[in-house]
């Protein structure tokens, strides 16, 4: 069987991993995916202000690339962060991120964040297997929205949270920049309780949305992950 991109294992040198058409600094986890072209994706903020959180571990299993982050604040949420390269797409990555805390009881709230060179930007609601489409205003979306099509003049970002989720998509524009954040685990988070979500990112053609469509519907039908 001949590897392709889509197959081909990461490589860690220290902290530094890498795949083809991607790279991540394991150190700082909010900077995410870098991508060819300038655009980070599927950063993961621990809103840490009093510190960077510190890189307990990491490691690779088959397409994944694990970081444990201990933390560095006083809601002592620690966090693992799992990169997933998809065999489904050359370019889509889903990150699994799981938290949980030391306290009795704590705030779990983090973002995943994208920040992309800006474009047109499309939100969709997926209703009966089919992802619904439209072009949103450049300020506040509506709420709802299941996920993002950022269209630029030679290709297209996509950014879905899964609908299973709570979540809260919220994109900010700032020049020529388009910053992204999902909102994760809008509740207080137990002593003894893991909470888990999925955020997916891709990079295809900006003429159509069908290539995006298939890539959610793949996603929402995916099993949860049972471990990390």
């Amino acid at each position: 069987m001949t590897a392709t991109a889509s197959t081909l294992p990461w490589t860690v040198a220290g902290q530094m991993a890498g795949r083809v058409g991607c790279q991540l600094d394991l150190t700082d986890p909010a900077r995410g995916l870098t991508v060819p072209g300038g655009d980070r994706l599927l950063g993961l903020d621990l809103r840490t202000p009093s510190g960077d959180p510190r890189l307990a571990d990491h490691w690779v299993r088959d397409r994944d690339l694990v970081g444990i982050y201990e933390p560095a604040d006083p809601r002592r949420l620690r966090a693992t962060a799992m990169w997933r390269s998809w065999e489904a797409a050359e370019a889509a990555w889903e990150l699994i991120v799981s938290a949980q805390t030391s306290l009795v009881e704590s705030d779990a709230a983090m973002a995943v964040r994208c920040d992309l060179a800006a474009g047109d930007l499309l939100g969709g609601r997926l209703a009966g297997g089919r992802v619904d489409w439209s072009l949103l205003p450049s300020v506040f979306p509506p709420h709802g929205i299941d996920c993002l099509f950022v269209r630029r003049a030679a290709d297209a970002v996509l950014v879905a949270v899964h609908p299973a989720d709570r979540r809260r998509l919220v994109p900010h524009r700032d020049g020529e920049r388009l910053r992204l954040e999902c909102w994760l685990f809008s509740s207080l988070i137990e002593k003894g309780v893991l909470l888990r979500s999925r955020v997916l990112a891709a990079i295809g053609p900006a003429a159509e949305t069908a290539w995006a469509d298939v890539l959610v519907g793949r996603f929402a039908a995916s099993p949860p992950p049972l471990t990390t």
